[in-house]
């Protein structure tokens, strides 16, 4: 008896000791995901500043982020990383030239609610940045492992394929004072396999060449008989292709199509011809806006998809054409629908039969021409206060409820 405790009940219980020491029942971080429109500038000023649009294959580029910047970054990874009901969070801090991360991520664990509350210490090793410390709720872990253990935990995170992506374009990573410098290489391929579909998953250029050709043979200059078009194509070819993919493929080429440009070059921009004259509910911005927003959902997620939206939004009401809940409305159905054409298999399959042959926009589309709209920047504070306020959020949420009232987006 002592021989069968030892070789079964000992190793359980070391087993449940080592999963408690590890974990805890509360996050030691619990922050909000907060980007203003100052946050958004500054990333908009990043991108610019690399110069993409005039960048050449095997060019070196460096970017140098602040610890603010890190900061706000890790945290939106670790939202997004999590599931929406019980978000993770993270922070960022480069002290004693190393860079401290700390994050509070919840486990999948059905009926027990436990996180894990790790610190990693990444400290420069040439021209890299390595693990220093790696420490998992009460128990530190030595250097080496730490490293181990960080490039498996890694490998196996929902953006495995964006991180090998970008380990193939970094050259270094070093700390100065309070900001990380990073150098890359661009490589236009290694980015069009990661933006044409996530988790390995690509789009062939002869995929999306198929559904250009259903879409100009359409002749149609109404967005919801091209969106029933390319439906119809993805499930017919789902037959024998991945259904996901397929609603990847047609999302990207109506965006293409409401745009005026190829979306998945190999510099990752987008060349727009405002005259398209393809529209959504008899305008051509709610298109593009719509369109636009479902492709990105479907390429990057539906927090992206709603913050590209609304940076837009933020800016028409500086200097534009004026801050617009009803083109915000677009962008979030578009990020409901490219979201949920995306999800799973079986998702895929169900939005495919729906939409498939489809002519009228209200099957995806609430009503949406009745909200305010064309306000610039002091009418959009006095109305409504500013982003975040109470009048801003009864806005959003009756724009949410609209959404949650089209039947293709109930479960």
């Amino acid at each position: 008896m002592r021989g069968l405790f030892l070789l079964v009940v000992l190793p359980i219980l070391l087993v449940a000791g080592l999963f408690f020491a590890v974990t805890d029942a509360k996050p030691n971080l619990n922050r909000a995901v907060r980007v203003s429109l100052a946050d958004m500038d500054r990333g908009k000023a990043i991108v610019d500043s690399l110069g993409l649009r005039r960048m050449q294959e095997g060019e070196v580029r460096q970017v140098v982020l602040s610890e603010s910047d890190l900061d706000k970054g890790v945290n939106y990874l670790a939202h997004q990383l999590t599931h929406r009901s019980t978000p993770g969070s993270a922070s960022a801090q480069i002290a004693l030239s190393q860079l401290i991360v700390r994050a509070s991520l919840p486990l999948p664990l059905p009926g027990m609610r436990r996180f894990v509350n790790l610190e990693l210490a990444l400290a420069s090793s040439g021209e890299t940045l390595k693990p220093a410390q790696l420490r998992l709720g009460k128990l530190p872990l030595p250097a080496n492992l730490a490293g181990e253990l960080v490039a498996w935990g890694l490998a196996r995170s929902p953006y495995a394929a964006e991180l090998a992506a970008a380990r193939t374009l970094l050259n270094s990573a070093q700390i100065s004072g309070q900001t990380l410098a990073l150098r890359f290489t661009w490589r236009g391929a290694a980015l069009e396999q990661v933006m044409n579909g996530r988790a390995g998953h690509g789009i062939d250029e002869a995929v999306l060449t198929v559904y250009r050709n259903r879409l100009n043979q359409a002749g149609s200059h109404d967005f919801a008989v091209l969106l029933g078009e390319a439906f119809a194509l993805a499930q017919q070819r789902s037959g024998n292709n991945d259904p996901v993919i397929e609603n990847r493929a047609a999302l990207t080429t109506l965006a293409e199509k409401a745009l005026g440009g190829r979306l998945l070059s190999r510099r990752g921009m987008v060349r727009s011809d405002r005259n398209t004259a393809i529209k959504l509910a008899g305008r051509e911005d709610f298109s593009q806006h719509f369109a636009l927003s479902a492709f990105l959902a479907a390429m990057g997620g539906e927090g992206l998809s709603d913050l590209a939206g609304l940076y837009k939004e933020l800016k028409d009401a500086q200097d534009g054409s004026g801050f617009s809940f009803s083109d915000l409305a677009a962008d979030r159905a578009g990020s409901r629908l490219g979201e949920t054409c995306t999800r799973s298999r079986a998702a895929a399959l169900k939005m495919q039969k729906r939409l498939a042959g489809g002519r009228d926009a209200k099957v995806f589309l609430p009503a949406i021409r009745d909200l305010p709209e064309f306000m610039h920047q002091a009418e959009f504070q006095r109305r409504f206060g500013g982003v975040g306020q109470p009048a801003y959020r009864k806005m959003v949420e009756q724009i949410e409820t609209r959404i949650a009232g089209v039947a293709l987006y109930q479960d």
